[in-house]
């Protein structure tokens, strides 16, 4: 969901305090609160060790939406728990996750409609000729300032 992520991006740049697009232990910990949680330091530690899959004492955007989906974490009212890393699968992985999984769920009554979708396509034309504006959009989703997206 589109909108989720916005959201939950929004958090994240929140947390992450000096703005690197990486998330370090002491942020995490200093930002617990803007999802909700109320942890002690070592059970925030815990959780961080959990995130960083990599190990390498950062996390990043994809790492932390994988977390918050674990842990069911609320993004402004709204909690996401399906969320995988894809690239970090690997095939016997995607094979036992096939294996194991339920049958498809099925769309039932859409949660947003077309109108808020055309509200956000209204507002990225009207961007579009204005290079500040889209320089800020452009930030917004190149979360890890790789320029690429």
């Amino acid at each position: 969901n589109l909108l989720y992520f916005n959201k939950a991006f929004a958090v994240f740049e929140g947390i992450d305090t000096d703005d690197d697009r990486r998330m370090d232990f002491g942020e995490f910990e200093q930002g617990l609160s803007q999802v909700g949680l109320s942890l002690s330091s070592a059970e925030a530690k815990a959780e961080f060790e959990q995130m960083d899959r990599n190990e390498g004492g950062q996390v990043l955007f994809d790492e932390f939406c994988a977390w918050l989906a674990k842990r069911q974490c609320p993004v402004d009212g709204e909690v996401m728990a399906d969320f995988a890393l894809a690239s970090k699968k690997t095939s016997s992985a995607q094979e036992a996750d096939s294996k194991d999984a339920a049958a498809p769920v099925h769309d039932g009554e859409p949660d947003i409609h077309t109108t808020a979708f055309a509200d956000v396509e209204a507002r990225i034309v009207a961007a579009m000729g204005d290079n500040a504006q889209l320089k800020v959009m452009w930030r917004a989703i190149d979360y890890n300032g790789n320029n690429k997206v």
